[in-house]
């Protein structure tokens, strides 16, 4: 339902369900020594709800704010069987979050355009009335755009992901948090030839996202690193 509660504030209010079915491997593998499938899953579902408010208070400036809660059930996991040797796939997890979205969008000037969001969710596995493992808890993005004279650009953004959780009995130290900056200047040397340096994860920071640690998953003990330093050139021509 979309609600123009004023000439410059909409409001939405939503409901969704979805579901994933079973993978092929979930439902019929038979060989694997360490997992099985189960012809018996049944489709993962999830149901959301959201309230969002888009506030544009002039032509330059634009105010998204999004509320929302989700529950997760059925969540396909491999169960250790009675014999301890394998595991098979069972409806064995549940999930709920709750949390908040902001972002901006602003023209400055003529030549200066920032975006920038904020989020921040609670989730807890259900099933362990722990705190849901992988997901950052919160995450800021901010990307600024210039057009400077004589057909120059230059884009900034950085990206910053705090609080994420290890899995249930997973012993390692707490996974460090990360901000990543990209800088990317082109210049257009004529109306349909540009050329461009783009410089990712400019800092060289040592960014990893957390690695699974348990059973049928292979343990990769110093979780999985993102690219380091990258350094591109572009060529581009329009016709």
């Amino acid at each position: 339902m979309v609600w123009s509660t004023s000439y410059k504030l909409t409001t939405k209010f939503l409901y969704g369900e979805a579901f994933r079915a079973p993978s092929f491997a979930q439902t019929r593998a038979i060989n694997n020594p360490l997992i099985l499938g189960n012809l018996e899953l049944k489709p993962e579902d999830i149901e959301s709800y959201e309230v969002a408010f888009d506030y544009r208070p002039n032509y330059q400036l634009t105010l998204n704010t999004n509320f929302f809660y989700y529950n997760w059930t059925d969540i396909i996991q491999f169960v250790p069987d009675l014999s301890g040797s394998t595991r098979t796939a069972q409806n064995a997890g549940e999930q709920t979050g709750y949390g908040m979205e902001f972002e901006v969008n602003w023209s400055a000037t003529d030549n200066l355009t920032i975006t920038s969001n904020f989020s921040i969710q609670k989730s807890t596995d259900e099933t362990l009335d722990v705190p849901a493992s992988k997901s950052p808890e919160k995450q800021f993005y901010f990307r600024g755009d210039w057009v400077l004279p004589h057909k120059w650009r230059v884009d900034m953004q950085a990206n910053w992901v705090m609080d994420r959780n290890r899995m249930a009995g997973d012993l390692r130290p707490e996974i460090d948090d990360y901000i990543v900056f990209d800088v990317s200047v082109r210049k257009a040397l004529t109306n349909s030839f540009e050329v461009g340096l783009t410089v990712n994860n400019a800092f060289d920071e040592d960014a990893r996202e957390p690695s699974p640690n348990s059973t049928p998953m292979p343990f990769i003990p110093n979780d999985l690193p993102l690219s380091g330093r990258t350094v591109l050139g572009e060529i581009r021509y329009s016709f």
